[in-house]
């Protein structure tokens, strides 16, 4: 069976997911539909796949002949075409994040629950061989417990978007709900903590895109506290060394070592405590390569997971239930870098 896809937003990632799911899917899918106004995105889409049809309405796509629905919107209609898509009884691949505010992931969650139809969250990270092996490792007692763990990610600005949506708080939801909430996702998965208490500062300093206040921060450092004792902390700056140089490390501390990743050569770091402090161990990982939007790893991975749920039923890693809480660290790291306050979850 070739599943019908339609896909709202063309735009850089949505057109690499018409270029996975249509071209690379070993003819389990094909792009049948796409929703745009945006001549540009239309045409470079249909480079990908020539004879899918336009729209420019939303719902008439998804009201459409078609078994699921990808989108890759603004972060801001994320929720209410989530809405429109399940109770049309489509299969659902949703890009992150799970909205842009509590009370749009608390929505989330009850659609989720009232459907049994796929919903899948682009988590691409969580497919990656790469990252998983730092939750196998974990998981099987090689640091002890984890105690801290730390996302860096120091890089340009981001690149545009149509209507410079991603610039916009009221769109997007903020530099690190946009940008940050897989990391967030990453660090909850690997601490199996459930996230409490989140405390951030952060400001505009260099990428001024948009006049006025609504215009996202372009750095900021979080800290969050764990229901089991577990620390978390981010930094992300906007503004440093650009594609292909920018700088992502993440790690993890436990009461028995330390694992941290080399993501340049696909290579995790280990030290044991009380061990000879000299050259880590260095567990090297086979891994694909990132496909697509961004390079990522664990981006081709993901397009394979959702279609093996769909038309296998097979279990995945990136639920509503899984990735919810990912976007509220990042939402409430928002709201304290607003106010000054903790934010209590």
């Amino acid at each position: 069976m070739s599943l019908k896809l339609g896909f709202i937003g063309v735009g850089a990632m949505g057109r690499s997911h018409v270029d996975l799911f249509h071209n690379k899917s070993d003819g389990r899918a094909a792009a049948v539909a796409i929703c745009s106004r945006n001549p540009d995105n239309i045409s470079q889409a249909k480079a990908f796949a020539p004879d899918v049809r336009v729209f420019d309405n939303e719902s008439e796509l998804i009201a459409s002949d078609l078994d699921a629905v990808v989108v890759s919107s603004p972060n801001s209609t994320h929720v209410r075409l989530a809405s429109e898509v399940i109770a049309a009884g489509k299969h659902l691949y949703l890009e992150k994040s799970c909205g842009i505010t509590q009370t749009e992931c608390d929505e989330l969650e009850r659609i989720a629950a009232g459907t049994d139809r796929v919903i899948l969250i682009g988590h691409e990270l969580r497919y990656s061989a790469f990252f998983r092996k730092i939750k196998d490792l974990i998981d099987a007692g090689e640091i002890g417990r984890p105690r801290m763990t730390w996302t860096k990610e120091f890089r340009g600005p981001f690149r545009p978007k149509s209507g410079n949506w991603i610039e916009n708080r009221k769109l997007s939801g903020g530099l690190m709900v946009d940008k940050n909430c897989h990391h967030f996702d990453l660090m909850n998965w690997w601490t199996a903590g459930r996230p409490k208490e989140v405390a951030a500062f952060g400001s505009l300093a260099a990428n001024r895109v948009i006049e006025g206040e609504d215009q996202v921060n372009d750095h900021a450092t979080v800290s969050v506290r764990y229901d089991n004792g577990a620390l978390g902390t981010l930094q992300v700056c906007m503004f440093a060394r650009d594609f292909p140089h920018e700088d992502l490390e993440m790690g993890v501390v436990g009461e028995g070592g330390v694992l941290q990743t080399r993501i340049s050569t696909v290579e995790i770091l280990q030290w044991k405590r009380g061990c000879d402090e000299g050259e880590p161990i260095v567990h090297k990982v086979e891994a694909k390569a990132g496909t697509g939007w961004g390079g990522h790893l664990g981006f081709a991975e993901i397009h394979e997971a959702f279609l093996d749920a769909v038309l296998k039923g097979a279990a995945h890693l990136t639920s509503v239930g899984d990735c919810v809480a990912g976007t509220r660290v990042a939402i409430a790291a928002e709201e304290s870098a607003a106010s000054g306050a903790v934010i209590r979850l």
